[in-house]
């Protein structure tokens, strides 16, 4: 699915070249609405490619805030999507409150884990662009003063994925509406990479179709904030989509598009997208008296427990057990 945008790019400049030199100086100019889809941490390998691949499949630019972490596990992968043209910001190495580790060990330490997300890219030769989002939003004056000391500029969102919502309750058509609810004249949509966002991937074709339908240019957050013109090479990005995950002499990982969610569908959960049953449970004991209680005697402090398609339990957002232990995943 080539975007229409993307298509008619050159009638509409070319349109609006004669449209300027033939209007009255009264007529202000007609300002180009803007989006750029942007993806957070990058725990998953599965769905940073499959982002990519939507994003080639689509020819719709986007831009990659992946954890130092995330960079050091798939270096290969990261180098041939940022070599393709599409950029990666800086999202810290191990994704903290920064403005709690300023606070408790300062400013050396939110230099650390900037200065360590550009160490990283640059030591497995991983192209990236000096933008920056700390995690969850959270900065202040002194956190921005050690950011700008390294020539980071901010970048944060308008309208998100809400993919962090626990998967068991929230609805996919929630996270579309969210997504696509930006009206201004710059809007900046956040979504994840991580192990149980299938759902973000997933709706993303139809939130791209969205944007597109209401005339909006896609466009990566460089070209956004200081009109520098994304470069995104196309054929190399699609054989980043299958790119060697760790070494450039590894094995490809031929990826496809992901089959697309109805994104009208008013009662498919963030679990079902992500291939989880949620099961209904009451507590019948505090939290704290069940570390280490086998899961088989079904004492578990939470409302749902999520079971995956293979029978391993998980958690989002909440607490359970699971062989034997409590397990934490956001």
């Amino acid at each position: 699915m080539k975007s229409r945008l993307h298509t008619l790019r050159p009638i509409f400049l070319v349109a609006a070249l004669i449209g300027a030199l033939i209007a009255p100086a009264s007529v202000s100019a007609v300002t180009v609405k803007q989006v750029a889809l942007t993806f957070d941490d990058g725990d998953s390998e599965l769905h940073i490619r499959q982002a990519v691949a939507i994003a080639v499949a689509t020819q719709t630019p986007i831009t990659f805030f992946p954890t130092g972490k995330s960079l050091r596990r798939f270096p290969n992968l990261w180098k041939a999507i940022g070599d393709a043209g599409i950029p990666i910001a800086n999202h810290t190495v191990n994704h903290p409150n920064l403005n709690d580790r300023y606070a408790l060990k300062g400013s050396a330490n939110v230099r650390a884990e900037l200065q360590g997300f550009i160490n990283i890219a640059r030591s497995n030769n991983i192209p990236v662009v000096p933008y920056w989002r700390p995690p969850g939003g959270a900065w202040n004056a002194n956190v921005m003063r050690v950011a700008k000391s390294l020539g980071l500029t901010l970048s944060l969102w308008t309208n998100t994925f809400a993919d962090t919502a626990p998967m068991c309750k929230n609805r996919t058509i929630v996270a579309y509406n969210k997504a696509t609810a930006g009206t201004g004249a710059k809007v900046v949509v956040l979504g994840h990479v991580n192990p149980y966002t299938a759902q973000t991937v997933k709706l993303l074709a139809a939130v791209i179709a969205n944007y597109d339908a209401r005339g909006y240019e896609f466009v990566t957050i460089p070209e956004m904030v200081k009109g520098t013109p994304n470069n995104i090479d196309w054929a190399k990005a699609a054989l980043a989509v299958s790119a060697p995950a760790i070494s450039p002499t590894g094995a490809r990982v031929p990826t496809s598009v992901p089959t697309p969610i109805d994104h009208t569908n008013t009662k498919y959960t963030f679990a079902q997208a992500n291939g989880i049953t949620c099961r209904s449970a009451l507590p019948t004991q505090p939290f704290s008296q069940l570390n280490d209680v086998p899961f088989g005697i079904h004492r578990v402090a939470v409302v749902h427990v999520a079971i995956r398609g293979d029978g391993a339990c998980v958690v989002y957002a909440t607490t359970e057990l699971c062989n034997r232990r409590t397990r934490r995943i956001n």
